[in-house]
């Protein structure tokens, strides 16, 4: 079965992702850089598709989505493999994400309770705080930025 639902999803919610906050601006800058190249490509790999089964669909709320899940079956290959790569891609950072908040959350309670979440500022927190937090957050954290 193709992840169809996760990675519409992902261009759903890269196409409505918009600047992060100013406190991190050069990595929220990035952050949204890297996202409209998402963004892009994906619509470059599927527009036709879209266009072709999903053209009287108003775009929003998931309908996009839904149009793509009704037609999967059809749909090219090029787009078919974009929605493939974002999943993954999508994937690999929520794994991040859920092994960094499995790791760190007493330090991120403890140490960054009062950082705003996204743009990757709880990761800058604790990278900035690595001395005090705990050392499996600590290699987690290590780990993460060697992955970027």
């Amino acid at each position: 079965m193709r992840p169809f639902q996760s990675t519409m999803a992902v261009g759903v919610l890269l196409a409505g992702m918009g600047a992060c906050g100013t406190a991190m601006a050069q990595n929220a800058s990035r952050i949204e850089a890297r996202l409209q190249a998402a963004v892009s490509k994906l619509q470059d790999a599927c527009g036709a598709d879209i266009k072709q089964y999903c053209s009287t669909v108003t775009p929003g709320e998931g309908r996009l989505l839904l149009c793509i899940e009704a037609h999967e079956d059809k749909i090219s290959s090029k787009c078919d493999y974009a929605l493939f790569d974002a999943s993954r891609k999508l994937e690999r950072a929520l794994d991040r994400v859920e092994m960094a908040a499995d790791a760190c959350w007493a330090d991120i309670e403890k140490t960054c309770a009062n950082v705003p979440p996204g743009g990757g500022n709880i990761l800058q927190c604790l990278a900035s705080n690595k001395a005090t937090v705990s050392k499996r957050c600590q290699a987690v954290v290590s780990k993460i930025q060697a992955s970027k």
